[in-house]
């Protein structure tokens, strides 16, 4: 074979046989890999070994060997004379010739020819090269919604595929469907926040298949289950009819999306969602001297802990949740997201920022509701106990003394009795805060139940003294409709072996003292 004919060929081409080694390399290879290796893992990565056996980076001889299919496209980063780049591997085997034919797009190259560039997300959908594509969780993905640049892409109508006439998995190539099942299932179980399936085959109309580039996320009900898809959908068939692929699915995303050079501190590309999320102009985003200032203080050191890692050489994914400061001064919860990629011949950070500021204040709400008294506002008792068994555990393990006081209310029935309900739980609600006035931040403060309330005093030995301080407090307040109130505590210690139910139950027998040598006073056990 006249392999030299390969060199008219524009992109670069790589001959090589079962063993990885690179039989021939075109023009354009040796231009942009060199002459450095005798395996196409070591020509385009570096690597001593094959790449699939580097997390990352799939291979596609092993997926034609594997899944017994004539050809397979996957996404690398190789590694060129002038850095390092994002690539689209086409690989063919020649069962004549006994050999591999691998073909490397660069990615990033076609981003410059794009026409698409200027137009709005919403023309991309009913006009662009980008189809729209909403699928239920259900068998055969069930297709809910679909832009109608579809007709374009695979002949049918919108109306095909809505109407139930068309299933999507039916497209799908018989030799790839197993393998896009399993992904989706395998990012369903894991929620992840979205993905770009390893492109596969669908059938048009007219019988021919197309290769798409399929960017899927997944939709979640209020229960935080996957309840359905939406896809992005590109042809890669004609790669030169292509173009900004990643700013296309950016700016479709309905998250936030930055570009960050994680070793110059500083953004390269926002979406026009960044923009509304952080409430800057894109030119002060693209501009800002210190990305990390966007960052609320408290969460600053998280960032700066995972910037490290990533200069070290972290390259799998990160993500985690933080607070950002938008221009307005507000501050934000969003989750983020973090891959590595090459975008314009840079090792950079792609970092998806999710929203969730209303999540958590949900979660807030809840977390208030399951923890707190519902009359009173402090703690419940399911509360109270987390913190003594924390507090336990610290005592325990460090040898830090703590107290426990045991209070209630002198003859709360007879109030209650005597003037109803209402006015009972308003001197509840009295005596609480007035409790919580005198208390130190440190301590825990909870209803255990009825009018009999607990405080937790961290490394207290003698609780006598605030015990003391909290029954004055009480009997010198003026509470409304002046009423005489006055309480009533048991106080002790914790000891050595103690538990809950022991440091409980003598506080109970200092508090059963305390009523039979006539309330109003504290003892000590």
């Amino acid at each position: 074979m006249d392999y030299y004919a390969l060199d008219l060929i524009a992109e670069p081409v790589l001959i090589v046989d079962k063993e990885h080694r690179v039989l021939f390399a075109n023009k354009k290879a040796r231009e942009i890999y060199g002459n450095r290796a005798e395996t196409c893992y070591g020509l385009s990565h570096s690597f001593p070994a094959p790449c699939y056996e580097y997390e990352g980076h799939p291979c596609p001889i092993k997926n034609i060997r594997e899944l017994g299919i004539e050809k397979s496209g996957v996404l690398h980063v190789h590694k060129t004379q002038e850095g390092e780049r994002y690539f689209y591997v086409i690989a063919q085997y020649l069962l004549e010739k006994d050999f591999y034919v691998e073909l490397h797009i660069d990615l990033f190259d076609l981003m410059e020819n794009l026409k698409f560039s200027g137009q709005r997300t919403e023309l991309l959908l009913s006009g662009g090269p980008v189809v729209f594509f909403q699928w239920k969780r259900a068998e055969g993905w069930p297709v809910e919604f679909i832009s109608p640049n579809v007709s374009e892409l695979l002949g049918y109508t919108a109306e095909d595929f809505i109407s139930g006439r068309i299933k999507y998995s039916d497209l799908i190539h018989p030799e790839d469907l197993e393998r896009v099942v399993q992904e989706v299932i395998y990012h369903t179980e894991k929620k992840s926040p979205s993905w770009i399936h390893q492109d596969y085959r669908l059938r048009r109309k007219d019988g021919e298949y197309i290769w798409i580039l399929d960017h899927t996320v997944p939709l979640f009900n209020e229960k935080a289950e996957v309840v359905g898809y939406y896809g992005y959908l590109l042809d890669i068939t004609e790669k030169h009819e292509q173009g900004e692929l990643f700013q296309i699915l950016a700016e479709s995303n309905p998250h936030a999306v930055l570009v960050y050079d994680f070793r110059q501190n500083k953004i390269l590309y926002v979406n026009q969602r960044a923009v509304k999320l952080f409430e800057y102009h894109k030119e002060e985003l693209l501009n800002i001297e210190d990305p990390i200032s966007l960052v609320f203080w408290r969460d600053k050191q998280k960032v700066y802990e995972n910037l490290k890692k990533r200069k070290e050489g972290e390259r799998s994914p990160i993500s985690y949740k933080l607070r950002i400061v938008t221009k307005r001064e507000r501050i934000k919860w969003v989750n983020l997201s973090s891959s590595i990629a090459s975008f314009k011949g840079k090792i950079v950070s792609i970092i998806t920022l999710v929203d969730i500021s209303e999540e958590v204040k949900r979660e807030k709400i809840l977390t208030r509701l399951a923890t707190r008294d519902q009359l009173t506002g402090i703690f419940n008792r399911h509360a109270l106990i987390h913190d003594f068994e924390r507090l336990l555990f610290q005592a325990k393990r460090y040898q830090t003394p703590f107290s426990l006081l045991i209070l209630d209310i002198d003859n709360f029935k007879k109030l209650n009795d005597t003037y109803g309900h209402l006015v009972g739980d308003k001197v509840l609600k009295e005596m609480v805060k007035e409790i919580r006035r005198i208390l130190r931040k440190s301590d825990i403060f909870g209803r255990w139940g009825g009018e009999e309330f607990l405080v937790l005093l961290p490394m207290t030995s003698k609780p006598y003294t605030p015990a003391e301080k909290i029954r004055q407090a009480v009997e010198n307040h003026k509470f409304s409709g002046n009423l005489k109130v006055t309480i009533s505590l048991g106080a002790t210690t914790y000891r050595e072996d103690d538990t809950i139910d022991s440091m409980i139950s003598r506080a109970d027998e200092a508090l059963y003292q305390a009523k039979q040598q006539g309330k109003n006073r504290v003892v000590v056990i």
